[in-house]
Parts: structure tokens; sequence; C-alpha cells
């Protein structure tokens, strides 16, 4: 798992040919721009990002205004985060290398076995932690 992340990421900064974006960074606009204003917790569990470390990545992201809080309307005690026009930019213009990338990392597979590939990476990426109540 290590050595896949490790060939992404440099693909990723290679082909992308930016560093402003980092790959988690990037599905955070992902998310956001797929699917509009996400709470910080729904956020995190879409991106599979524990809630302490996209903290720390919205304070960057927000201070670089790629995105924006505002108060939830359904929950005045939580807020949302949305991507800016800034950040929607940004994205677009990494969406073409991040696709081709994609291409490139299953392009040891043959065809019919890259969904299942993927469907199996999901698979794991969305398994509970071992200690879950799910678990047992």
């Amino acid at each position: 798992m290590r050595l896949l992340e490790a060939r992404y990421d440099g693909l990723y900064q290679s082909m992308t040919r930016q560093s402003d974006i980092t790959p988690r960074q990037f599905g955070v606009l992902m998310a956001l721009y797929q699917l509009g204003p996400l709470t910080p917790s729904v956020l995190a569990d879409r991106i599979s990002c524990d809630r302490n470390t996209l903290s720390e990545m919205l304070k960057r992201m927000v201070a670089r205004r790629l995105v924006s809080k505002k108060d939830n309307p359904d929950d005045r005690r939580s807020l949302q985060v949305q991507i800016t026009a800034r950040g929607e930019e940004a994205l677009l213009a990494v969406i073409p290398a991040a696709a081709e990338l994609q291409n490139i990392m299953l392009a040891p597979l043959r065809k019919e076995d890259r969904a299942h590939f993927l469907k199996c990476l999901l698979a794991i990426a969305k398994a509970p932690p071992p200690d879950s109540p799910a678990d047992t």
C-alpha cells in the first residue's frame, strides 16, 4: 500500500506540474465540487480522512481561499465547508492530469480487471477499524 501511495504521489506532482494542491486537498475539492457544501465530519468520512488531519488541512485551504466555511442552515451548532471560485478554478486545472494519472496507475491491469480492483480498494478504504462495534 505504501508503494502505491509513493508512486501515486510522485506521479501526481510530476503530471499536475504544480505543488499548490496536494492529492488530499484534491480529494477535498473534488468532494465539495461534486456534492456541494458538507460538514467537516461528513467531508472527513467522504474522503476517508481523520477529523484532526482534515481540520488542519481546511485551515490551510481557507487561508488560501480554496474553500470557505459558513453556518450550517440545518444545524446552527455546526459549520459547512464549501468550495470557492478560486478552489473550483484550481481543481478544474488539475482534473485532466489527475484523470490521466489514474489511467497510468491502472495501466498494468487488464481493462476488465480495473473496475474490480477499484471496487476492492474502496472496500479496503471504507472498512471499519478493527476495534469498531461492527467488528464484534
